[in-house]
């Protein structure tokens, strides 16, 4: 290795993990729980936030970083409305030549 260069680790501008979990899936489940809560369905609002923190680990293996945040995006769910301007509404699904 040359002077000039040098290693950096492969998952640097990772997110830092709330729990084990990514903050979109975390973010997800207390949301879950609280409507559970708001609704006083405390009962169904935990069963949905343990399902969705289980889903996410099950779909995560082998899945690229960002596969739930995209496929919340794909659903119409903005997670970033700074960005929205830069990028095609998520309902205009086409391929653009």
């Amino acid at each position: 290795m040359s002077a000039t260069l040098h290693r950096t680790v492969k998952d640097l501008d990772k997110p830092t993990p709330v729990l084990f979990w990514e903050p979109v899936e975390f973010t997800i489940a207390v949301s879950m729980v609280g409507f559970g809560l708001l609704f006083n369905m405390w009962v169904i609002g935990m069963l949905a936030g343990a399902a969705v923190l289980v889903g996410a680990n099950k779909l995560r293996r082998g899945a690229k970083p960002g596969a739930v945040q995209h496929f919340l995006w794909s659903t119409g769910l903005q997670l970033d409305p700074p960005l929205k301007r830069y990028f095609p509404p998520s309902w205009a699904n086409d391929f653009y030549e």
